[in-house]
């Protein structure tokens, strides 16, 4: 399938200019840049570079993306409300299709999602063609290893997100004849952006140190608001150890992925959580969390709940009515802090819902998440320092690794660890467990010590491991506009429950 319009990915373009008509025009406007004029300054070109993983961190996190979708595919918060499309893809059973048209009023979560992703790709893309070229090459002097390191990293982190939220999409390197473009499978996509991975790290490993700007990062909690290129190169393995685990859609795919190869990622990642300042600091936003803890809006899916204290009920009942065997007054009652502490620290108990009955009882839950508060004390859109990947999120990933080599000791070493989270904040008793069950501890605790930090997590842990409702999508349409402008046949996903477009598998609480 040839490409004939490129609009999507052409930095041009995104400065209002044109490449071969611009002999022919006959009125020239001397306010607005060329393309070597605005690509010719050294500082320009590195803040052209700098803003690529905003671009990225703010499509992921985005209202208007499939971030808040596929929290509540995964049945990791809930919500009823048609916003960002989260009532229709969590409908039960699952509507089977997602509405790849234009006229869909949620059409902007697919269409965003691939046009943000781009966006970063072809500002990358052009900071190596200048770096690259024979010709007029910008010197970035003692800056070099930074720039081209980073670049290879936003633009892995942007292939790597497209092919974990799309079925198909494009690869698109600094060198690509966009006239050969053609779709490439998801596994393909994902490959390329670790490949990208890999070529920023060697880059690094090759080079003299340099340190990262904070605003690049956003970076909170970093000695004096940089990040050094060791620091940067453990969050490249993160991302790496994140993304590779993250992309199948089966568990079968998932069962062969290269475990070693993940673990190998994960032990050279953060050893400190990743934290960056939301909010009008550096103009990041999570919108993900803001409307997964916004009152009224959504709440915590009944499922993690269950996972830290087992009698309490994984679902809300069909008719509303709560067995007195359970509940004896007939009501929803807190959970018992005293299996997992963060029951009390981390999710508030709420007494009532406000969700509409009609759209079904199990939209309802009794707990909000309420860990990060204390961002919304100033804006209630968040400003201050939030956590995006946490450390022990890389732990756990080393634990499922572990688990999977047949080595279950080191990976229950890992969970019981009086150090760790699950022990520190959450006191909880030791975890004996083997076999599937000892999995199930990995996850269930990384859905809650890393609640809302890592977008789209959920989701591709739930999808990886054939937990995702039945008929609920595995991934995302390449968006309507996209097929029309390159002229290629129209379709969507048709979720049956065949383990390729949609999940065969489901989840079952610990009560069954």
């Amino acid at each position: 399938m040839k490409r004939n319009i490129f609009k999507s990915y052409i930095l041009l373009i995104a400065l209002g200019l044109t490449v071969s008509s611009c002999a022919d025009l006959t009125v020239v406007n001397e306010t607005a840049p060329d393309a070597a004029r605005a690509l010719a300054n050294a500082d320009d070109v590195k803040s052209l570079a700098g803003g690529g993983l905003r671009t990225v961190y703010t499509q992921q996190f985005s209202y208007d993306g499939v971030g808040l979708a596929m929290e509540v595919m995964a049945d990791h918060t809930t919500c009823s409300w048609g916003n960002a499309a989260m009532r229709d893809l969590s409908w039960e059973p699952r509507i089977n299709a997602f509405n790849n048209n234009l006229t869909y009023a949620y059409f902007p979560t697919v269409r965003l999602n691939w046009e943000n992703s781009y966006s970063a790709i072809s500002a990358v893309n052009s900071v190596l063609q200048q770096m690259y070229a024979e010709e007029g090459a910008v010197d970035f002097g003692d800056d070099k290893d930074l720039v081209e390191s980073w670049c290879y990293f936003v633009s892995g982190m942007a292939h790597c997100w497209l092919g974990l939220t799309v079925d198909q999409a494009n690869i698109i390197e600094w060198d690509t004849d966009l006239l050969t473009l053609t779709l490439k499978p998801w596994d393909e996509v994902v490959a390329k952006g670790l490949e990208m991975f890999d070529k920023a790290l060697q880059i690094i490993a090759d080079g003299a140190p340099f340190t990262v700007p904070a605003k690049w990062v956003a970076g909170a909690g970093l000695d004096d608001g940089v990040m050094t290129s060791a620091e940067f190169a453990q969050l490249i393995n993160s991302y790496a150890a994140r993304y590779m685990a993250s992309q199948s859609r089966t568990k079968a795919h998932n069962d062969a992925l290269s475990w070693s190869t993940i673990k190998a990622y994960a032990e050279k990642g953060i050893t400190e959580d990743y934290v960056v300042e939301v909010g009008d600091a550096y103009d990041w936003y999570d919108e993900v969390w803001i409307y997964g803890r916004y009152g009224g809006w959504g709440r915590v899916d009944m499922r993690i709940i269950n996972e830290m204290d087992h009698n309490y009920p994984s679902r809300w009942p069909l008719n509303n009515v709560w067995p007195t065997s359970i509940f004896p007054d007939g009501v929803a009652g807190e959970a018992d802090a005293t299996k997992d502490a963060r029951i009390a620290s981390d999710f508030e108990y709420l007494p009532s819902n406000n969700f509409a009955p009609d759209r079904g009882y199990y939209h309802f839950s009794t707990y909000r998440f309420s860990r990060y508060d204390y961002l919304a004390a100033e804006a209630w859109y968040g400003i201050g320092a939030k956590p995006v990947f946490k450390a022990w999120e890389l732990q756990l990933l080393i634990a499922e690794a572990d688990a999977r080599a047949g080595d279950e000791a080191a990976a229950r070493d890992i969970l019981n660890d009086p150090a760790g989270p699950r022990k520190v904040r959450g006191m909880c008793a030791d975890v004996t467990a083997s076999g599937a069950e000892l999995l199930r501890y990995i996850w269930d605790e990384k859905d809650i010590e890393c609640f809302q930090t890592g977008a789209g997590v959920p989701f591709f842990d739930m999808r990886r491991t054939d937990r995702l409702q039945p008929g609920t999508l595995l991934h995302f349409p390449v968006p309507a506009t996209e097929l029309e402008i390159n002229q290629l046949d129209w379709y969507t996903i048709n979720a049956v429950a065949d383990g390729v477009q949609g999940s065969n598998g489901d989840w079952t609480g610990w009560d069954e």
